[in-house]
């Protein structure tokens, strides 16, 4: 285990000089890019002034210039991550920044083979995959920093390590066929434990019987805008989905030694609210279920909204203003046996926890961005009369070409 993970930690590496050194020109078989993420955190409760960052270097091939695989495409990908871990001091259960991982490491990330039949529209994909790429997300949702509004935390809290999402990535097989021109239906098939839960800074997958799958399908409509080449996602979309494991696990619910197949489902919803002057409003809510006698949380609700060029009206702003502004408000119940096991310990449980995130984005060139943000957690981890406030900066720099 430790030779390959140290082989994976060399592919990782390789992977990420492999993109800086590739030749970015239109035409190129070779294309690449990267971001640095950083959060700068100032945490009333308990006081806590903290810094997260996360670097992300990808390189992406067209197999048909290189190979003559019709087609086809080539994405590597490697994250560099470090900094505090704020969340374990809040003791959130949903978390506070989506750069926070476990334990700082370098790992190879999601790297993986997509076929495209063209004339069936239907691609698939074999390789290190995230979930929450494709499946349980949302645009207007994406420039919000609590983990929450990424991937529903009833589905992120799933699995024995949680399901193939940031930042440890299972083997996955995903299949996604167009149904006319709005709508799709995605599946996919996941290890049941991805990476190593008792190493979580490794980039490693094994797939066995023992550890099972995980299988993911969703059904939905996007928009689209544009024709041939040139069409891109319009802002309307909605989705239904199911996710279970093949494999019998233990309960989250203290002192439930009873095995079960955890099993969820979600449905999310955008929309436009607004568009003129300039300016662009998109809306959105998602809500997803969990098993309740085996999860921590049960159900889990988010909503929220992106405007885009919120002061496009007012001239005198045209130059300071924010590119745009975010809000979003996630609540989390817990379920019904996980509140009644923790207060047979004696330990009090609130029935929710909620948190609201405000904040405004500003583009500083083509490279940087910075983002000063606000969130309050009520009732953090179930405990009842408990609250805590984050102030933070979200900055990211753009690597690569533009």
């Amino acid at each position: 285990m430790k030779l390959l993970t140290q082989r994976l930690t060399g592919i990782a590496l390789a992977a990420a000089a492999l993109a800086a050194s590739a030749a970015p020109e239109e035409g190129k078989a070779w294309q690449w890019g990267g971001v640095y993420k950083a959060d700068a955190l100032h945490i009333s409760t308990p006081r806590l002034n903290t810094w997260i960052g996360h670097l992300n270097l990808h390189a992406d091939a067209d197999l048909d210039k290189l190979w003559a695989w019709t087609d086809t495409h080539l994405h590597v990908e490697a994250l560099l991550n470090h900094g505090g871990r704020p969340n374990q001091r809040i003791g959130s259960s949903q978390g506070v920044s989506n750069l926070e991982v476990a334990e700082a490491a370098a790992r190879l990330y999601a790297t993986w083979v997509e076929r495209e039949f063209k004339d069936s529209g239907t691609r698939v994909l074999f390789g290190l995959y995230d979930l929450n790429s494709d499946f349980y997300a949302t645009e207007a949702s994406a420039q919000l920093i609590h983990p929450s509004f990424g991937i529903g935390p009833d589905a992120s809290q799933s699995g024995p390590n949680g399901p193939s999402i940031f930042p440890n990535l299972g083997l996955g097989l995903r299949m996604r066929q167009t149904v006319g021109m709005h709508h799709y239906v995605q599946g996919v098939i996941l290890d049941g434990v991805p990476g190593d839960p008792m190493h979580p800074g490794r980039t490693t997958f094994k797939l066995s019987s023992e550890e099972g799958a995980l299988a993911v399908l969703e059904f939905g409509y996007q928009s689209r805008a544009g024709e041939g080449e040139a069409q891109v996602n319009g802002p309307g979309k909605w989705a239904l989905g199911a996710w279970a494991y093949s494999r019998a696990t233990e309960s989250r619910v203290p002192n439930d030694a009873q095995l079960r197949r955890n099993q969820g489902v979600y449905g999310l919803l955008q929309g436009l609210l607004h568009e003129g002057g300039g300016s662009r409003s998109l809306g959105f809510a998602r809500a997803g279920l969990a098993q309740r006698s085996m999860n921590q949380i049960d159900l889990a609700f988010d909503l929220g909204v992106l405007v885009e060029q919120p002061f496009a009206k007012v001239a005198s702003l045209a130059e300071a203003a924010p590119a745009s502004f975010t809000a979003g408000l996630a609540v989390v119940r817990y379920g019904r046996a996980y509140r009644d096991a923790q207060q047979a310990l004696g330990q009090a449980q609130a029935d929710s926890e909620i948190a609201l995130e405000l904040g405004l984005r500003w583009l500083l060139g083509t490279e940087l961005s910075v983002q000063p943000l606000l969130q309050q957690i009520w009732r953090p981890g179930g405990r009842p009369g408990e609250s805590s406030t984050v102030l933070g900066l979200r900055m990211e720099w753009a690597l690569g070409p533009h």
